[in-house]
């Protein structure tokens, strides 16, 4: 669609400034669950409110899928899925580890992606076959194939639903250490692992749609093996998702399939 490239970088750097004005004024507005991970703040609500209000407005028969606020005519050819601001806890913790995330799906798959840190102004964007950029250099991922020399990125919630996983991350770094960060931001996770900063990047089981869709395309885009969680390609409506190289993929996507 026309214009709709120009339009994803604009409400996305639109909806992460209006939070960086924020940063360091608001705490914590309400938690969703007992875990701290899930806590919200006016910030949120803002950018949020500012990113639909225009998608409402500039595409109405689109659907969208949004953290805060839900669901709106989500079986829309296209649907538009938003993480306002991932790494709230960061953010509400004044700690500068957090972005806003909007993609653009088709039939269930994602076309268009916008990653935004306002922190460190670094904007990342992907559009289906034809790369994925970081203020508009190319992004390449890391061709790591050694799980004892990569650095990966996994969830930093400890619950019921991550440790099985991390304990087999564990179990395989006893044989063969390797080095992993949490960051607190699937959004920074995304781009670091994007651009070749890190090696790979998999969570499982938490979270929501929201928390894959714009950086499963930006990884893909950036060369990365992708996946959700069971080794399918990630489409919305998935929970996790796995990114590296090919061989990296394979050790992590056979932990995943072990830990349930």
């Amino acid at each position: 669609m026309k214009g709709t490239d120009t339009f994803i970088k604009s409400i996305t750097k639109k909806a992460g400034d209006a939070s960086l004005s924020l940063f360091g004024k608001v705490g914590a507005h309400h938690y969703k669950s007992q875990n701290l991970s899930d806590a919200v703040t006016k910030a949120d609500l803002r950018a949020e409110h500012i990113i639909t209000s225009a998608i409402k407005k500039k595409y109405p028969s689109h659907g969208i899928i949004a953290e805060e606020s839900g669901t709106y005519r989500s079986d829309a050819e296209y649907v538009w899925v938003i993480d306002p601001i991932d790494g709230t806890l960061n953010f509400a913790s004044k700690i500068p580890l957090f972005g806003t995330m909007v993609a653009l799906a088709r039939n269930g798959r994602v076309e268009l992606a916008c990653i935004y840190l306002p922190c460190t102004k670094e904007l990342a964007f992907a559009r289906k076959g034809k790369g994925a950029f970081l203020n508009g250099k190319r992004m390449r991922c890391s061709k790591q194939k050694e799980w004892g020399k990569s650095r990966g990125c996994v969830a930093q919630s400890l619950r019921r639903a991550t440790i099985p996983f991390l304990e087999g991350v564990i179990a395989r770094a006893k044989r063969k250490p390797c080095v992993v960060n949490a960051f607190g931001s699937v959004a920074v996770k995304a781009i670091y692992v994007a651009d070749g900063r890190s090696d790979w990047f998999a969570f499982k089981g938490i979270g929501g749609t929201w928390d894959a869709a714009a950086p499963s395309l930006i990884l893909e885009e950036a060369g990365c093996k992708v996946t959700n969680a069971q080794g399918k390609p990630w489409r919305v409506g998935d929970i996790g998702l796995i990114a590296g190289s090919a061989p990296i993929h394979t050790r992590l996507l056979s932990i995943a399939k072990k830990s349930r």
